[in-house]
């Protein structure tokens, strides 16, 4: 059974995705069974999120398919329960994950932070965290964020320090009653430590809420190990 945290999960990142879209003013489209959005995406951003499991998956490849004919180029799927085949309309998975969820009551939270933890409130901060968020990239990657979404009360860009240096950062969004968590970055290893951080910023920030997100590999581990749980497989699938 699909749990209610879980839909939630997957709300929360399509409207997160719809946010972004929104913010360089064109949104994306709802339906019953997927958020899509026909003109493109971000980088790293999908063009479909899927809303639905496997009792819609039908319709939901008929409505890609109706896209696959009108869109040209790289684009992807969030295929949000794993429950889609995409191959025979071109698409490969690019990486398959999991969701994770922790219960407000279930966050652990420490009496000391090691870090000092800065809230982005200007156009300039922003391009200085995205800059530290893309620096481990293999190319350059383009400008992402705009400023619009500083001026979302749901929307917090967090940057942490240790002794004024930037040391890492993370994004929350509220929406579908979650926080979710995500765009996760940290130097000199310190992965864990800032999602514990970030872990905590949220409990301050938006108490009494579920925080959500998905996570893969090493990451995922680290989720586990503060206390989130595993809510349901991902796959995304890309086309190009």
């Amino acid at each position: 059974m699909t749990s209610e945290l879980l839909r939630a999960a997957v709300r929360n990142n399509a409207l997160w995705c719809n946010a972004i879209c929104a913010a360089r003013g064109s949104p994306g489209e709802f339906s019953a069974t997927l958020w899509l959005h026909r003109q493109g995406t971000p980088p790293f951003y999908p063009d479909v999120v899927t809303l639905t499991g496997s009792d819609t998956a039908s319709e939901q490849e008929e409505a890609i398919a109706v896209l696959v004919r009108s869109r040209k180029g790289e684009w992807s799927i969030k295929d949000s329960y794993a429950a889609l085949d995409l191959a025979p309309l071109g698409f490969e998975v690019l990486f398959e994950a999991e969701w994770i969820g922790i219960e407000a009551d279930q966050i652990l939270v420490a009496q000391e932070q090691p870090l000092t933890w800065k809230r982005i409130a200007t156009a300039d901060e922003l391009q200085d965290w995205e800059r530290a968020w893309g620096a481990g990239a293999a190319s350059p990657t383009p400008h992402i964020f705009l400023e619009a979404l500083l001026s979302d009360p749901d929307i917090v860009f967090l940057a942490a320090f240790e002794s004024d240096a930037l040391c890492g950062g993370g994004i929350l969004n509220r929406h579908a009653d979650v926080v979710g968590h995500s765009n996760i970055f940290a130097f000199k290893k310190r992965e864990k430590t800032i999602r514990a951080g970030l872990l905590q910023k949220a409990f301050e920030i938006f108490p009494g809420i579920p925080i959500v997100g998905y996570e893969h590999g090493d990451d995922l581990d680290d989720a586990l190990e503060l206390g989130f749980a595993l809510l349901g497989p991902l796959r995304v699938w890309a086309r190009s």
